[in-house]
């Protein structure tokens, strides 16, 4: 790249990518998100400390000269604030702001399809976090015990319900009627639960609405968010909008059995 204007957006963009990804299939100790809780920028240290074999439970025991020369951390006070909340961790397992825990109840429950919304799920995931929100996404945090009890539990228990409207996912949910599908599962307990539900949608085209299972039909009612990944700061505070203000119920422009999609700020 000649140009330097060109290499400074190259390398903004990158580490932008870098912060935002999603870890979950080389992460397994979650060091992604223990980074991020120290500052959120430091995610973007993650693939460069978990392929050197690094985790959560070796980190104390690395040099600030393997930072810099194995994991190419290169500024000297981001390697000193990693060392020593790494070092402070064995005294602290749960360092910084750490994630409440189930029965504590979370600001946000996010629901979505796995084949084709799982990067927009975790991409919304560190959105929120960096703004301080608290967020259940169930490929983490679930564990041991029975995963539907578990997992109906956790739905009931957060604020908010973020319903990630992917690609086909809700076509599962067609002809549901035992009840068998996850993300149909999940709708449904929002539904009786009075959570504020909020749909994002990306790619998506919404069924015919006499399709759509009697018990979930309701969801029709609640205003979403067309996400934008050009203007993705913009959908965001949109979001916490969404999160922080009135229900999505409340704001809802359509009819009983049409879902309204609003779009990102500076596309009106």
């Amino acid at each position: 790249m000649t140009s330097s204007i060109t290499r400074k957006r190259f390398f903004r963009e990158l580490t932008e990518l870098k912060t935002y990804a999603n870890y979950s299939s080389c992460d397994r100790s979650n060091l992604a998100d223990w980074l991020g809780a120290v500052e959120p920028k430091f995610r973007q240290y993650t693939y460069s400390l978990v392929s050197c074999g690094i985790d959560r439970n070796f980190l104390h025991r690395v040099t600030e000269q393997q930072l810099l020369e194995d994991c190419r951390i290169g500024l000297g006070f981001h390697r000193v604030r990693i060392l020593n909340a790494a070092r402070e961790m064995l005294h602290s397992p749960l360092p910084c702001n750490s994630t409440k825990s189930i029965a504590e109840g979370t600001d946000v429950f996010i629901s979505y399809r796995r084949n084709t919304g799982s990067q927009l799920a975790s991409l919304l995931k560190v959105h929120l976090q960096l703004h301080g929100f608290s967020v259940f996404l169930d490929v983490e945090k679930l564990e041991a015990g029975k995963f539907e009890d578990k997992l109906t539990q956790s739905v009931a228990g957060a604020r908010n319900f973020l319903l990630v409207l992917s690609r086909n996912a809700l076509d599962r949910c067609m002809g549901d009627h035992g009840g068998k599908d996850w993300v149909h599962k999940e709708i449904v307990t929002a539904l009786n639960c009075g959570k504020n539900i909020i749909p994002v949608t990306d790619h998506f085209d919404w069924p015919d609405p006499e399709k759509v299972p009697e018990d979930m039909r309701a969801v029709l009612k609640f205003n979403g968010i067309k996400w934008s990944h050009e203007y993705q700061e913009a959908t965001i505070e949109k979001l916490i909008r969404f999160l922080q203000g009135r229900s999505s119920r409340d704001s809802s422009a359509g009819s009983e059995n049409s879902l309204e999609i609003s779009p990102p700020l500076g596309q009106n």
